[in-house]
């Protein structure tokens, strides 16, 4: 019986397999660890024997693996030849060994794996079954064969080799050919230094949020470092291990592009920072910082409440709820509805201001408006109203217009300084319209808090008093001096301390009623009240 005596694993047709593991998780692996041979190493030959159990007696010495295959029509295949004196198949060159059933040629697989940029090749190595590796030759001779050019030097590739550990057998890829790397080139652009993300919301003590505080005014300090500069990179050829010419990309960066009022810095090229205070403005993929602050559309959930170290422009409007505070002036392009707004500045409302109860607007400048409803408009400054004000409680420290010629005020409280010009004011059988001209209500403001600082001042008097008179009686008051004067030591110190402490008290409250006569004497302008 003729028989094919086969020191490889013949059931594997590939060097690397692909296996999915308990987790369902996908590795590529060694088919077989018996399939790498080296040159001249016996890999089959032809027998005959009686019996198939027979051909172990005739496997050579040192082959421990061993398949037996019973149509021994094999061929010799690439890197493999015939050796008719002993009628075996052996290896020519290092590799991996398969038998390809088609053909049934015995055939070496050449371990070159070759990168698909075809800029890098490694070679292959696992330890055959006598323990050997290829040698540097051996690898350039099958470069060579494969028309392999840019071959790395022969120290680079036996230092790789020379670190492989044969006692612990494995897959290990030895880089034997490097051609150039093509360098992919890019413009020029920054990446931000500054988050710029919102916040979800604001968490509150309580544990809830506040959706409305998400911080989307993101403040600049100037000097502050704003963007890092990337500079852009010239596109430059490669070159492949066949020396063939590697066609270099141009790729566009994710990046960012330099706007407005972003300087280089002084003391690194790559660092750009803020020459002004102002507010990030991000429009597409241009960066700048701006001394205004714009709300591109609407003031709500989106947005959030806007607290601004300068000015804010709104081109939408102002949602109920929600509130707008600046350093600055607020321009509003649209509506102002039940919100709050603060401004050390003008506050410009284009269209109108209306609330159901909550509306204020409080303004250290000028407000402007067309119509004023059912709100609160204190400003510093003139307030010019287009149409009218209704229902509405409005003070200016200066004077209060409605311009149009049908231009009126129904209802309310209207309180300016110096003057109020309407052509229409209370209608018949409407809520009452109060007019009052000549009032400061930012003088009465301080006039009230005046008043309630004399009081406080006067409650401690009382109770210093009180305690004076609980601890030495009403006698300390006829003849200070002769009181103090038979009193112990110690009860004399107190009593200093008391008196001291009340003198004191009485001079701070002289000072206050100074500073309230001062105060009323501003409110002593002539003051026009009329109702209707």
């Amino acid at each position: 019986m003729k028989l094919a005596l086969c020191y490889f694993d013949t059931a594997v047709s590939r060097m690397f397999v692909e296996k999915t593991d308990e987790k369902g998780e996908k590795t590529v692996v060694l088919s077989s660890p018996h399939n790498f041979v080296y040159r001249d190493e016996i890999l089959a030959k032809i027998i005959n024997v009686e019996d198939p159990v027979d051909a172990e007696l005739q496997i050579d010495k040192g082959y421990s693996f061993h398949v037996v295959e019973k149509n021994p029509n094999l061929k010799a295949g690439e890197g493999v030849y015939y050796d008719q004196f002993s009628s075996t198949y052996k290896a020519s060159g290092y590799g991996f060994v398969i038998l390809d059933r088609v053909t049934q040629k015995v055939r070496l697989i050449t371990p070159v794996q070759i990168s698909k940029d075809k800029v890098r090749a490694y070679f292959v190595t696992f330890p055959t079954k006598f323990m050997k590796l290829p040698l540097y030759s051996d690898i350039e001779h099958t470069l060579q064969e494969k028309k392999i050019l840019a071959i790395m030097d022969k120290e680079a590739i036996e230092e790789q080799l020379s670190k492989i550990d044969l006692g612990e057998p494995r897959v290990n890829r030895v880089m034997v050919a490097r051609g150039r790397e093509p360098v992919t080139g890019y413009d020029e652009y920054f990446v931000p230094l500054v988050k710029l993300e919102k916040k979800a919301g604001k968490v509150l003590e309580d544990g809830r949020i506040d959706f409305k505080e998400i911080d989307s005014i993101i403040e600049i300090k100037r000097g502050q470092e704003i963007l890092r500069k990337i500079p852009a990179v010239k596109p430059e050829d490669g070159m492949d291990i066949y020396g063939e010419k590697v066609d270099a990309a141009f790729v566009v960066k994710e990046g960012y592009n330099k706007g407005e009022h972003i300087v280089e810095s002084m003391g690194d090229s790559s660092i750009f920072v803020s020459d002004i205070d102002g507010c990030l403005n991000v429009e597409g993929k241009k960066i700048s910082v701006s001394p205004f602050a714009i709300i591109k559309g609407n003031v709500d959930y989106d947005s959030g409440n806007i607290d601004f170290n300068g000015s804010v422009h709104v081109l939408g409007s102002v949602l109920p709820g929600f509130s707008v505070k600046a350093k600055g002036d607020i321009i509003v392009d649209k509506n102002v509805d039940d919100a709050y707004l603060e401004a050390e500045g003008d506050v410009t409302v284009k269209h109108g201001i209306s609330g159901k109860g909550s509306m204020k607007i409080v303004a250290g400048g000028r407000v402007r408006s067309k119509y004023i409803l059912n709100s609160t408009v204190e400003a510093v400054k003139e307030i010019e109203v287009e149409d009218s004000i209704i229902n509405s409680k409005v003070f200016s420290n200066d004077r209060i217009s409605v311009t149009a010629r049908n231009g009126k005020i129904i209802g309310g409280e209207i309180i300016a300084r110096h003057e109020i010009v309407v052509n229409v004011a209370g209608v018949p059988k409407e809520n009452l319209t109060k007019l009052t001209v000549g009032e400061s209500l930012f003088v009465e403001r301080e006039l009230i808090e005046i008043r309630r600082e004399i009081d406080s001042v006067k409650l401690v008097v009382q109770e210093i008093m009180r305690k004076i008179k609980a601890s030495f009686g009403e006698g300390l008051f006829e003849d200070p001096k002769k009181f103090l004067s038979i009193l112990p030591p110690v009860k004399k110190k107190n009593c200093l301390l008391m008196l001291q402490e009340l003198t004191a008290h009485n001079k701070e409250l002289g000072e206050i009623n100074k500073k309230r006569v001062e105060v009323e004497a501003k409110l002593k302008l002539s003051v026009i009240r009329w109702s209707s």
